[in-house]
């Protein structure tokens, strides 16, 4: 008796960390799957939103016979041939005509064209998958579920999913009862205290009401698998559990799979048609198979070449079950029934799978059974985040991670219970192959360690007693689990059937393609430049274009910008100039070698453009020149513009190799306006980057993809087609008075921006990103943020900055800026004659200028840095959304 508790806390000890190691590795393919079958369980209802059109009609008069609707099928498509029909069951529901189009889809989808069954009109063609007649959307959803549209490699994910899913939820069930929490918070959730204990007060009652449906799943989806499938398979046969069918004779048959089987929605056989004979016996076929009782909604599997037999299939895979089959033969003329199957006859445990199988496809109840799957699917999810997050509770002090659960369960055992558990491990390591594999990896992983530690020094331990964990046992540790993920990827990719490499994300690459142009939501990189350039308006010639000409030449321009930006975005060579000769030098040459140090290239197009290019009426809406302000001494020779080139990137000479390039493209096109360089240097801990004051710039943004975001910088309202997504971009150039303002206290610096310098946070408290309160008080009883700080004047303009410092240093023209001798401002820093010319490049964007004319009017009247700043140049242009794979920039101002 006194080895009793010694073998239960051996067991429980082996099972804890069993389920510790499940749970942290095999969650990721877990979660996958959950989040893709709640999809799959709610892609139902929006199928029946989506194809209503297809599947409903109007109920009218008498129904057209079932060869008529048949033969309109095939007077629209002549070219496809009828392989099966399901007559309308409802008096609202249109006829299907499932036909073969010629297509070999890789799910087995097959084309379907509807017909309404009272005006003999063809409402339109998809395809049909599978028994529950899943749409398009749904099969996309199903393959996902299933292998990530990653063919039969992609099966392993679902497999390895399924095939621990049991072991984890009876491994979480047989825990929880052995806490024995008899009181309240065993059946529901009673979160109580703090930290572990109270994620596990969720984690396990939630679990337990789980563990039924969680078996269910795995045992059902298994049965789908590749390699535990098959070894289902067998075990069905044995046992004579396999789903019954009708034999059709071999000639002239057509085996479209009416039922499909249990798994029919993800094994569904065309077929190779029907003659117009066949379809003429239609109607006779249909009666005949309604008077033998045939009931629900039916498919009609029609014989092909000189067949005569045709196969009728209950369809109805809801309670009550209709799975009825009969062959129907036509031989003689009149059709009579040659063979029945009727589900009622079906073997017990034939029928029980066909049931739990039509269960896990959301089928058996309806909108209930999918609505029950959804909100399993949900709590899947938040049983992996609970489980993740007590792992992250049960870190020692100090630590980062948790702490697994103490080794040597097995050793604990007698001899005789140790072999009983790796006999068993052994036997279900046979039938589930993928479990099997990954238990012995993470045996072979935990052994390795263990040896690791038994003969390293004795480790250290902090005064709680915890094991202090070393840098180099930390570095260690990931190094290892890097080789297992990446020996896991070089399987599955070397599994694929085409043998293709798996694909990598490049270094450094940033993708140029897409529904929005990179560089504006992209991170900031550290290197910027700005160029703009005026259209031009006559040939190289001197001779003058007309609208159509300067169109064209935006329209070419572009083209070749885009495929320019695509090449050297990915790191590639782009395509060769109209103007390079073979010999000459090629600008891609200066970044040779060079990685592309995330590239990106933003084109914009000006207020002056689309007059240029007689594009007027597709004109945005709110695309006009920027007026200038109180304050402003604008240069002409840096502001405006027709096109711009925001390129930005990590390393200055990819910069400039790619302005060297595109420029050289606009050749004949345009000609350079100006260029601006800029800089942004984020600290090496991460956070908010300075600029030339030392504030930090830009924490006012709100987060890439919040509705905040999205909100002020995409531009949908009263747009054009084309440049719905696009967004406004504002550029100034703005001189900083670095010696005035070096002359401050940090006091007074602090109150002209209404921000501590260095951390950043509002002067009314709080955290960096908090939104200031413009109520509180200083010690002396003032606002604590002035009332002409620049926080305050600004902090509600609806726009998103992406600004880069610049300093060019002394300049040697003093007539080329606005701090000449002449401005008087004398300070003994300046020296007037080569005044300093370094600040800001602000760049914002937004989905209306006016945010940005609003809040600059705000600045010029009482903003207290106004006097620290002077713009010199100014321009605002359009941003057109993204372009598609392979087309280019504006690609919808040209199709609009």
């Amino acid at each position: 008796m006194s080895d009793k508790p010694k073998i239960s806390a051996a067991l429980r000890q082996l099972l804890l960390r069993l389920h510790f190691y499940a749970g942290l590795l095999i969650a990721p393919f877990l979660l996958v799957s959950a989040v893709t079958g709640l999809a799959y369980a709610l892609s139902y209802p929006l199928e029946d939103a989506l194809y209503s059109d297809l599947r409903t009609v109007d109920v009218g008069g008498e129904r057209l016979s079932i060869a008529a609707q048949v033969e309109a099928v095939t007077a629209a498509h002549p070219d496809w041939t009828v392989t099966a029909v399901r007559p309308a069951a409802e008096d609202d529901a249109s006829t299907t005509v499932l036909v073969d189009d010629g297509v070999s889809r890789e799910s087995g989808a097959v084309a379907a064209v509807y017909v309404d069954p009272y005006t003999g009109a063809v409402l339109g063609d998809s395809t049909s998958y599978g028994s529950s007649q899943a749409g398009p959307v749904r099969e996309w959803i199903s393959t996902l579920h299933r292998n990530l549209h990653l063919g039969e490699p992609g099966r392993l994910y679902s497999e390895l999913a399924a095939s621990w899913l049991w072991v984890v939820a009876l491994g979480g069930l047989v825990l929880w009862i052995l806490r024995k929490r008899r009181a309240g918070g065993f059946w529901r959730p009673k979160p109580t205290g703090t930290g572990r204990a109270r994620t596990l007060a969720w984690h396990g009652p939630v679990g337990l009401w789980l563990v039924a449906v969680l078996l269910f799943l795995s045992v059902t989806g298994l049965t789908w698998s590749r390699y535990a499938g098959e070894h289902v398979a067998e075990l069905r046969e044995v046992l004579s559990w396999t789903t019954p069918s009708v034999a059709l004779d071999s000639a002239g048959s057509n085996d479209s799979g009416a039922s499909g089987g249990d798994h029919a929605e993800h094994d569904h056989s065309g077929a190779t048609g029907a003659s117009p004979f066949a379809i003429a016996l239609l109607d006779s076929v249909y009666t005949t198979a309604r008077d033998a009782d045939m009931n629900g909604p039916l498919q009609i599997t029609l014989p092909t070449g000189t067949g005569t037999q045709y196969l009728v299939a209950e369809t109805h895979r809801s309670l009550p079950l209709e799975q009825d089959q009969i062959v129907v033969d036509t031989v003689e003329g009149a059709p009579v029934v040659a063979e029945e199957l009727r589900f009622a006859d079906w073997p017990f445990m034939a029928q029980a799978t066909n049931v739990f199988i039509a269960a896990h496809m959301g089928l058996l109840f309806g909108l209930a059974n999918q609505l029950i799957l959804a909100a399993a699917m949900l709590a899947v999810v938040l049983m992996i985040v609970w489980g993740y997050r007590m792992w992250w509770q049960r870190r020692p002090k100090g630590g980062r991670v948790g702490r697994p659960y103490p080794r040597g369960g097995l050793r604990g055992l007698p001899w005789w219970m140790a072999a009983l558990v790796a006999a068993v491990a052994a036997g279900v390591g046979w039938f589930f192959p993928l479990l099997g594999i990954s238990l012995a990896a993470f045996i072979a992983i935990d052994v390795i360690i263990g040896l690791w530690q038994r003969f390293r020094k004795p480790p250290k331990e902090n005064e709680d007693g915890d094991v202090l964990v070393s840098r180099r046992a930390a570095l260690a540790g990931a190094t290892l689990s890097a080789a297992v993920g990446a020996g896991v990827g070089m399987a599955v990719a070397s599994s694929a059937d085409d043998g293709g490499e798996a694909a990598a994300e490049e270094p450094g690459v940033e993708p140029f393609f897409g529904d929005r142009q990179a560089g504006i939501t992209t991170p900031a990189q550290r290197h910027a430049l700005f160029a703009s350039f005026a259209l031009s308006d006559k040939a190289l010639s001197g001779e003058a274009f007309d609208t159509a000409a300067v169109a064209a030449n935006l329209q070419a321009l572009l083209q070749d910008w885009s495929a320019v930006a695509a090449a050297l975005a990915a790191g590639e060579a782009p395509p060769k100039a109209k103007i390079d000769g073979d010999d000459q030098f090629d600008a891609e040459a200066v970044a040779a070698g060079l990685d592309p140090a995330r590239l990106t290239v933003t084109f914009g197009i000006g207020p002056g453009t689309f007059a240029k290019a007689g594009l007027e009426p597709v004109r945005p809406s709110k695309l006009a020149e920027l007026p200038e302000f109180d304050g402003d001494k604008l240069n002409p020779a840096w502001s405006g513009g027709d096109l711009l080139l925001q390129i930005c990137g990590d390393d200055q000479q990819v910069v400039s190799g790619a302005f060297l390039e595109l420029r050289k493209r606009a050749v004949g096109y345009g000609t350079l306006g100006w260029v601006q360089q800029g800089f942004s240097s984020p600290p090496s801990g991460g956070g908010t980057p300075r600029n030339l004051m030392g504030f930090k710039d830009g924490s006012a943004n709100p987060e890439v993809g919040s509705e905040t975001f999205d909100a002020r910088v995409w531009a949908v309202d009263s747009e054009p087609s084309w440049f719905e997504g696009g967004t406004y971009l504002v550029f100034r150039k703005i001189r900083m008075r670095l010696p005035d303002w070096s002359m401050l206290t940090a006091e007074d610096q602090n109150l002209t921006f209404g921000r501590d310098r260095d951390s950043g946070v509002p002067l009314s408290g709080g955290g960096e990103f908090d939104h200031p309160d413009f109520t509180a008080l200083d010690a002396s009883g003032l606002p604590a943020v002035p009332a002409d700080s620049h926080v305050a004047v600004v902090h509600d303009a609806a726009m998103v900055r992406r600004g880069y410092n610049y300093d060019y240093g002394f300049l040697t023209q003093g007539d080329v800026s606005s701090d000449a001798a002449v401005d008087g401002h004398l300070d003994g820093h300046m020296h007037a004659e080569h005044p300093y010319d370094a600040g800001l490049l602000f760049v914002s964007f937004q989905a209306d200028p006016q945010a940005f004319i609003d809040a600059q009017e705000k600045m010029a009247a009482s903003d207290r840095l106004s006097e620290f700043i002077t713009a010199e140049g100014s321009a605002v242009f359009v941003l057109p959304p993204g372009a598609p794979e392979g087309g280019y920039v504006g690609q919808g101002l040209f199709e609009s």
